[in-house]
């Protein structure tokens, strides 16, 4: 078996083409940037990009999305665009939370997990820049990273929080949230650079508890009406169905629909022996063999 099929085996029954998965998961990911709109155009920055030898395609489903194709000139870090705030480099999967929670301008709109800010600054492109945007990050020594994204990508209609996300104050309200949980981190393991650290059972409950708290207060302190997005990278059903599926039951909360064009599976009713929700069918898994990127899953959560 490939050198990372060992860590997947688990899922052989419930992904897809497995064989195709195995073999995408052994190749890196390709690299993707996302324009910033409030400064840049997507067609100014491929110009430009592409002047400087950069070969560039969108993403159909979002064409501020660009993948970065052939070899590159210089790293695109390195660029006086990304320094400016014109690009922010992004996987293609990590973008598509933000896409889902469908931010508009004069949202009150909480990522209760923010640093280092790529689904923040994305949201409030969605957002005009207008509204508030509460960007929490617990981790202390990550607010600098945040706080340095959201000047450089010119945000100016955003907090910045440190609290627990557990702990998140329920005075505050909010049109939408989005919970982008910590996760084992499964469906980052892509290419002979990732080092994949197995998790253990008791970890893995450590996990889930913490993922099962930062849903319920990201749903506690949205607004009757409102949107919540749930996302993490990692396949494992677990730290996904497992922790939607009993929330949906305990709240009476309802999964809708992602209105997106990119690829993904139907989120699992069964794992395990284990039944959750039937509309958890609405759910999006992304795999890198049927989404080229790293693997996520996304729910979309209406508050009644």
């Amino acid at each position: 078996m490939a050198r990372l099929g060992r860590h997947f085996e688990r899922y052989a029954e419930v992904i897809p083409d497995f064989p195709g998965f195995l073999a995408a998961v052994e190749t890196a990911a390709p690299v993707h940037l996302r324009v910033n709109t409030l400064k840049a155009s997507p067609e100014s920055v491929r110009a430009e990009l592409e002047a400087q030898g950069f070969q560039l395609s969108p993403e159909p489903w979002c064409p501020r999305v660009l993948r970065v194709g052939g070899e590159m000139p210089a790293a695109l870090g390195t660029t006086l665009l990304h320094a400016l705030g014109h690009v922010y480099l992004q996987s293609a999967s990590s973008a598509v939370p933000a896409l889902a929670l469908g931010a508009r301008p004069g949202d009150r709109v909480l990522d209760l997990c923010a640093a280092p800010g790529s689904k923040a600054t994305f949201v409030a492109q969605d957002m005009g820049d207008e509204g508030c945007l509460v960007a929490n990050e617990p981790n202390r020594s990550r607010v600098k990273s945040l706080v340095s994204n959201l000047e450089r990508l010119g945000v100016t209609s955003a907090v910045v929080t440190s609290y627990s996300g557990q702990n998140f104050p329920l005075r505050c309200r909010f049109d939408r949230v989005l919970v982008d949980a910590p996760c084992s981190g499964e469906g980052t393991w892509r290419g002979r650079e990732a080092r994949p650290k197995p998790v253990n059972p008791g970890f893995r409950a450590y996990l889930t508890r913490q993922q099962t708290a930062l849903l319920r207060r990201g749903y506690e302190v949205l607004d009757s009406g409102g949107a919540l997005v749930y996302a993490t990278c990692t396949y494992a059903p677990e730290e996904n169905e497992a922790v939607v599926g009993p929330f949906l039951e305990e709240t009476g909360a309802r999964v809708v629909p992602l209105e997106l064009a990119a690829q993904g599976e139907p989120g699992l009713t069964e794992w395990a022996g284990r039944r959750f929700p039937p509309e958890l069918a609405l759910a999006r898994r992304l795999y890198p063999h049927r989404f080229d990127s790293e693997g996520f899953f996304v729910v979309h959560v209406a508050k009644p």
